[in-house]
């Protein structure tokens, strides 16, 4: 544990220096994927340059997404990109609002080893997720209760960190099951990998998109703006570009052509419109995480999403 935070605030230490380097204000994203095309909008808007023309060096992080939220409040992350991740904090007074949404509908899949037939196969396995609480645990909890199993007695959830960890317990044989993601859910498809369900057919709630602390919206406005504008380019890039992105995702994720395409579909079927999410989506999920984390109190939309900056940036 030592070893890990001297290699965060050494890494930290590293971001800063360069900064004086390139005369460019360096900001730092995190989410708990590394392998996931949920991620691509974001990571297509930095490749394009559009964090650059205003002024932002973007860089993106791989951090567990309970990790990330207490960098966030700690002033080491400027932003993650768990929408849901966030609103669960939220609701549990955690400072910390959502600015944008990128996609309305979770692209996780409970995928299972070969040797797993069916769902009554799973009894008494172990379940990978990447933390508690996170997207993916609630992802799993979803897909096992709509398969007929109870999630506490059934299985035993375990939180195992990003997607390609996941992915590599999974053929391992340390986990028999795992939630995965846009486009390793597809790839262990075609590798003969089952999937037992796909958790977009029936949980719409915001999944990715840009969130930060309370003590940022009050300290750092005009960083918010220049973000939120390169931030809006993004997602219309990626929604326009269809073929200059697949080929970008195939490079960058190490894909092939057929996985990225379908892969693509997936996504642009689950965006959110102009960065906005419908409230009764957004009450949903309001509702699902007060559930989650057993709290009663009244939640209302400010207490989750500032779209303050996101209005601005569209008008211009």
């Amino acid at each position: 544990m030592a070893r890990a935070l001297v290699i965060w605030f050494f890494c930290i230490f590293l971001v800063g220096v360069a900064q004086t380097a390139t005369g460019q204000e360096k900001v730092i994203v995190s989410h708990s994927v590394r392998g996931s095309l949920s991620i691509g909008p974001l990571l297509y808007g930095i490749q394009k340059g559009f964090y650059k023309d205003e002024g932002i060096d973007l860089l993106y992080m791989s951090i567990r997404a309970d990790l990330g939220i207490k960098a966030l409040l700690a002033g080491e992350l400027d932003y993650i990109y768990s929408a849901g991740t966030a609103i669960r904090g939220a609701v549990q007074g955690v400072p910390v609002r959502a600015i944008s949404f990128d996609f309305t509908k979770v692209f996780h899949s409970l995928m299972a080893r070969p040797d797993i037939p069916s769902a009554s196969a799973l009894k008494g396995k172990r379940v990978a997720v990447s933390s508690f609480g996170a997207s993916t645990d609630v992802s799993a909890r979803v897909a096992l209760r709509a398969l007929g199993l109870e999630p506490s007695r059934d299985v035993t959830i375990v939180a195992l960190g990003e997607d390609m960890i996941r992915y590599t317990a999974l053929h391992a044989g340390t986990v028999q099951a795992a939630m995965m993601s846009l486009p390793l859910n597809i790839r262990l498809k075609k590798e003969g990998y089952r999937e037992l369900f796909y958790v977009g057919k029936v949980l719409q709630q915001p999944l990715t998109g840009l969130v930060t602390s309370k003590d940022n919206i009050q300290r750092k406005p005009d960083q918010i703006h220049r973000v939120m504008r390169a931030f809006v380019r993004g997602m219309g890039a990626f929604k326009n570009e269809r073929a200059s992105f697949v080929a970008f995702a195939q490079k960058k994720f190490g894909l092939s052509k057929d996985v990225t395409e379908e892969a693509y579909e997936y996504l642009v079927d689950s965006l959110a419109q102009d960065g906005f999410v419908e409230p009764s989506v957004l009450d949903s999920a309001i509702e699902d995480a007060k559930k989650l984390v057993g709290s009663d109190k009244p939640i209302t939309h400010a207490d989750v999403v500032d779209y303050s900056f996101l209005r601005a940036a569209l008008k211009k």
